[in-house]
């Protein structure tokens, strides 16, 4: 296709460690979690690079079809026409198990509530938490 064909649009690639959500897609929109606050990103997007948070993401295909999920710690890039997100978990809406989700959070409580934990346990118990409760909230709206 010709670049006219596209006007409008841009290439969306989403990736985790374990699946290929989308590669060189044409998008129309796309909603990111970000470190500073949940960010839309549109055609003629200035470049930038910036920090994924823990959150929901919204992708608006060219055919219309829109992908919503839950997105965890990574990063992105936006550069010309193309949008890269790179994150460490990648899950749709259909696929967040709620009461794994409720187990995590329960677990993550009772590890952050021991008084003898230190500084990178309560970091690392602190994320997990804040991944259940991201999950479950997304869950719920299914």
């Amino acid at each position: 296709m010709d670049a006219q064909s596209h006007q409008g649009q841009f290439k969306m690639t989403l990736l985790s460690p374990e699946r290929r959500l989308l590669e060189s897609t044409w998008v129309t929109s796309v909603v990111l979690p970000t470190s500073e606050g949940e960010i839309e990103i549109l055609p003629g997007h200035a470049a930038m690079i910036g920090k994924i948070d823990n959150g929901l993401f919204v992708v608006r295909r060219e055919n219309g079809v829109t992908d919503q999920g839950v997105l965890t710690s990574g990063f992105f890039e936006v550069s010309g026409d193309n949008v890269r997100v790179f994150a460490e978990t990648v899950e749709l809406k259909g696929e967040v198990d709620l009461s794994r989700a409720r187990n995590a959070q329960k677990k993550a409580e009772e590890a952050l509530s021991a008084a003898q934990v230190d500084e990178s346990t309560f970091n690392k118990y602190q994320l997990k938490l804040q991944r259940s409760i991201v999950r479950q909230q997304f869950a719920g709206r299914q």
